[in-house]
């Protein structure tokens, strides 16, 4: 038996580990699709909680105890009611295939499924993971597996109820612990991303930040359909700033700017620092004019400031803006036309906005 068991804290390790691996490389589809994930889920789930049913544990010779419920309790925390009801449906209806129908076994596993996924839900949907709630649905699902028993077979005697509690209180440790370990580690993992990602000074995404978000709005604008902008900025003679204040001051001004881009950019814009004292920043779902529309509310924003030093002395700051979309630009065209239009703005007397040109 403990062989058997070892294999089971095997499968759910694998697939615990796998299955973030591939949620990981999906996260951002998933984030923007969440009723798929959450079928997803359920269907994976299910076809785990059928595994685990496979590689159940024979107890005396005669009774066999397995893993299932951690499955629709696992479902329940990652997908909420939908993916736990289709866990519970998938198991179930296997349940009853290997049982040749209705029989008083399989509608006894159908109740106990679906007891479990409504203690699951009390205990757990939409909360935290903490080892209260966690504990508290793996116990209630431990007592009506044991329940069911009764029902189907001769009442289980004092050392059978021992081996079973012990296996699924183990198997729900052991399922919590390696969840929170994965979670840990993933938060981990964002921070470090996070912090690459990130321009030191200005908070704003880095250039090799904004070459990989280039890449994704138009992968995503190309399947949707839908346009998206580019703003193009540069601060207007920000070489006097730092030759009559000092670069100090310089970084001062840029990390003033970049909270402004954060603060003015839109809920799909990625404002980014393309290096020195120039600015990029992609808009989903933007064509030209309100890509132009959002580079005028910029260039208003920078010249209304305030800018202050590290003394407190208040600078005027101004931008010169260039704006364009995909794809009344080619993609391959976009930067090139955005940087001249930026440009233009710059001969043409600074403090405005050009649109670029296809």
């Amino acid at each position: 038996m403990l062989k058997e068991l070892i294999n089971n804290f095997g499968l759910l390790t694998s697939f615990l580990f796998f299955g973030n691996l591939l949620s990981r490389k999906y996260e951002r589809y998933l984030e923007k699709h969440i009723y798929i994930r959450r079928v997803i889920s359920g269907l994976m789930l299910g076809l785990f909680g059928i595994l685990l049913m496979i590689t159940g544990l024979w107890i005396n010779g005669h009774f066999v105890v397995d893993l299932r419920q951690l499955a629709i309790i696992i479902s329940v925390y990652m997908g909420g009611p939908i993916s736990g009801l289709l866990t519970a449906l998938i198991i179930s209806l296997y349940r009853i295939y290997i049982t040749g129908g209705w029989t008083d076994v399989s509608l006894t596993a159908t109740v106990n499924c679906f007891m479990t996924l409504g203690i699951s839900l009390t205990f757990i949907r939409g909360k935290s993971l903490t080892l209260r709630k966690w504990m508290s649905a793996v116990i209630g699902a431990a007592v009506v597996s044991l329940l069911s028993t009764f029902f189907v077979v001769n009442p289980p005697n004092n050392e059978t109820i021992i081996i079973v509690t012990t296996v699924k209180l183990l198997g729900g440790l052991f399922t919590y612990f390696m969840m929170s370990h994965i979670k840990k580690t993933e938060r981990a993992i964002h921070l470090l991303e996070e912090a690459a990602n990130r321009d030191h000074l200005t908070g704003l995404y880095s250039p090799r930040a904004f070459d990989a978000l280039f890449e994704e709005v138009f992968h995503t604008s190309k399947a949707t359909k839908q346009p998206f902008g580019l703003v193009m900025l540069d601060i207007d003679h920000f070489k006097k700033i730092n030759d009559t204040y000092g670069h100090l001051n310089g970084d001062t001004v840029l990390s003033q700017l970049g909270i402004l881009l954060n603060q003015e950019s839109t809920r799909r814009a990625y404002p980014s620092r393309k290096g020195g004292e120039e600015f990029a920043i992609l808009i989903g779902d933007c064509d030209s004019q309100k890509a132009a529309s959002l580079a005028e509310k910029i260039r208003k924003a920078v010249e209304h400031g305030p800018f202050q030093l590290n003394d407190g002395t208040i600078v005027p700051l101004t931008v010169s803006v260039g704006a364009g979309s995909f794809p009344d630009i080619t993609v391959d065209k976009l930067l090139e036309k955005v940087d001249d239009a930026l440009y233009e703005a710059k001969r043409s007397g600074r403090n405005r906005v050009e649109l670029a040109k296809p």
